[in-house]
């Protein structure tokens, strides 16, 4: 055993060198530990993101499909409407329109009758009214009384009458 000028031994050195190698080692497997872990954290917030990113696109892929269905639901009923209009005949090249528009019009109740009965839904007219009023003139009458004398009645009718111009397309 060798002594050194200030008394340590060889041993004591060589087992102070091997604990510094050890504890050298040990700090540098744990920074290797610390980084992986890092690194590990970081994918697994990544991971995270791009998992939440495709789920937001698979819930606007599942909404548009939706969509897609719905607009082919509609595409065939509309198809399918179209056919029965054509077979039927009541395509818009069969039917002319044009446009009443009487607004307060005093009118013997006779007249206002023979008016609506010429409004009625036939084979080959339909009205589309937008605007129908019917009002008597006196405070003192009611519009299902008839009144004595021929007192008038107030009609505001508007709307588009349309009326068929042909069996087969002009």
């Amino acid at each position: 055993m060798t002594v050194d000028a200030a008394g340590a031994s060889d041993s004591t050195r060589s087992g102070r060198f091997g604990g510094l190698l050890l504890l050298a080692a040990a700090v540098v497997l744990l920074l290797a530990g610390v980084v992986w872990f890092d690194k590990a954290r970081l994918a697994h917030m990544t991971a995270a993101s791009e998992l939440a990113a495709a789920e937001a696109a698979l819930a606007e892929v599942q909404g548009r499909e939706r969509l897609v269905q719905q607009n082919r639901i509609l595409l065939e009923a509309v198809n399918s409407l179209q056919q029965r209009a054509q077979v039927s005949g009541i395509m818009p090249r069969f039917w002319g329109a044009r446009q009443i528009n009487l607004r307060q019009q005093n009118l013997t109740r006779d007249q206002g009758n023979e008016l609506l009965l010429t409004t009625a839904r036939s084979a080959g007219q339909l009205l589309k009214p937008e605007e129908f009023e019917v009002s008597v003139t006196q405070p003192d009458e009611g519009l299902f009384d008839m009144p004595s004398g021929a007192r008038p009645i107030m009609l505001t009718l508007s709307g588009t009458v349309h009326f068929r111009i042909s069996e087969k397309p002009l």
